[in-house]
């Protein structure tokens, strides 16, 4: 997030917003109300949830949903963040580069083992403030977003292995090497070992190839609309962080029919794609999370 000193602040009538772009439904971006209760039965992040807690009893249905809830509460939270806050780096914004005064201010920046001294103008920090309202904010935002998304996924994996062990060889065809063995005294470290190393493995393959996998050490279906959309967020994710925001050839190859541009174009990144993040990244958690109550109770 924006490691700057800002006041956060509510828009009219007491509720967080952000402004959006035409051609999306109102009642979709209604992604920051609070948790609280409804009609006498609990809420998810402000969305009705069905008490079906005394039907859950497997364990991996009871972690999943809880994680579930936790990475809801997650993605809520970084949606109320960006709502108080933008008004905020709009106001900063406006106020610096509008400044008559054009002497340096100092600020302390580390740098190897000490500390230096960089000097911005006022006119210079309203740019900052102007880069992080526009774009800057949703960046970090949503590579934290993927990370923790992928982070859920994972835990979902690792709890049906921990509860059906020969799950991991829906995981990985690799065999255990002396190595492996040795280093574990019991059978469940190991084990915790295995699950730890190969999930680390499988984030390294394509985002559809290890949905994929997801599917079936789960034993469960993902709609496919849900995976593209998690693997275009991720695609963009990539071109955030390894190409500054310029969409390339292995955007377009990864995206495919979701698609944001061309070759050379810069990758849009707004408050109405950072709503679409949001959506799809709680999408795809439900998504698992019903179908692994329907399959394991």
């Amino acid at each position: 997030m924006l490691w700057l000193s800002l006041r956060a602040r509510k828009a009219q009538g007491g509720q967080s917003q952000l402004s959006f772009e035409k051609g999306h439904k109102a009642e979709n971006w209604r992604l920051g109300e609070p948790s609280g209760t409804t009609q006498g039965k609990p809420t998810r992040g402000g969305s009705m949830v069905k008490e079906k807690s005394e039907k859950r009893t497997n364990p991996i249905s009871t972690t999943i949903y809880s994680r579930q809830i936790r990475l809801n509460r997650y993605l809520n939270d970084a949606w109320i963040f960006a709502s108080l806050l933008r008004p905020e780096l709009d106001e900063q914004a406006k106020k610096l580069r509008t400044s008559k005064s054009f002497k340096k201010r100092e600020f302390p920046v580390p740098r190897r083992n000490i500390v230096v001294t960089s000097k911005r103008n006022d006119q210079e920090l309203g740019d900052i403030y102007r880069a992080q309202h526009d774009r800057g904010i949703f960046e970090t935002t949503i590579v934290s977003v993927v990370s923790r998304t992928e982070a859920f996924i994972q835990e979902c994996v690792a709890q049906a292995i921990k509860a059906i062990p020969k799950k991991l060889t829906a995981l990985s065809n690799k065999n255990i090497t002396p190595e492996e063995f040795l280093a574990h005294e019991d059978r469940d470290t190991l084990l915790e070992s295995l699950i730890a190393a190969r999930c680390q493995d499988l984030m390294f393959a394509k985002p559809a190839d290890y949905l994929a996998t997801v599917e079936k050490v789960l034993s469960i279906e993902i709609k496919e609309e849900t995976k593209l959309a998690f693997i275009e967020m991720k695609a963009s994710r990539d071109v955030i962080i390894h190409n500054q925001g310029e969409i390339n050839k292995i955007y377009v190859e990864k995206a495919g029919a979701k698609k944001r541009g061309e070759v050379g174009e810069e990758l849009v990144i707004d408050e109405g794609y950072f709503a679409d993040v949001i959506k799809a990244a709680k999408q795809l958690a439900r998504e698992i999370q019903i179908a692994t109550e329907k399959k394991y109770g």
